[in-house]
């Protein structure tokens, strides 16, 4: 009797009664455990560390990083490098909190009931295991979003915009007036 509805229809008063207080003890049982577990998650936190030692990723129960260090190592390094390291440690650290969440869950909560499944799910679906992430062979693994070549300028300046005319204030139709006549 875990469902929303009970099924309380049909017993007699007294079974119904004695059924709804089992059901009201089931709910608060479920709750608590929920509780603890959110408590628990809320401590959670995942560090990943480069092979080099250069680069250092901690993230919080919610995947956010609180610590990205570069350490003596990584000083003077190539940024394109570092960078990527940087964000190899951070999707390493989100895979281990995602694997501490399953954990936690299985620890916590009864495995049958469908709610772990959508923790540990959305976890999963947030910070997917690293080798579902890894790039195709011959593949950088690196987006260069936004990142400015070093590159020739243009042999040829873009094209002026022609300079503003009285008659270009006329373009909606009013001409000298007002509108507010």
């Amino acid at each position: 009797m875990t469902g929303a509805n009970p099924g309380f229809e049909g017993m007699d008063p007294a079974q119904a009664g004695q059924e709804m207080a089992r059901w009201a003890e089931q709910l608060q049982r479920k709750a608590q455990t929920f509780q603890q577990l959110q408590q628990r998650m809320t401590h959670l936190t995942a560090t990943a560390t480069s092979p080099d030692g250069a680069v250092r990723v901690t993230v919080d129960s919610q995947g956010v990083p609180t610590e990205l260090t570069v350490t003596e190592r990584g000083r003077g390094g190539d940024p394109a490098a570092l960078s990527a390291q940087l964000m190899a440690c951070l999707t390493s650290a989100q895979t281990q909190l995602s694997g501490q969440v399953q954990e936690l869950v299985q620890d916590t909560v009864p495995e049958d009931d469908p709610s772990a499944e959508r923790i540990v799910g959305s976890y999963r679906d947030r910070f997917p295991d690293q080798a579902e992430t890894e790039p195709e062979a011959g593949g950088t693994g690196v987006l260069d979003v936004g990142r400015i070549e070093d590159e020739e300028p243009p042999s040829a300046p873009p094209p002026r915009r022609p300079a503003r005319t009285d008659t270009d204030d006329d373009e909606d139709g009013w001409g000298d007036q007002s509108i507010l006549r």
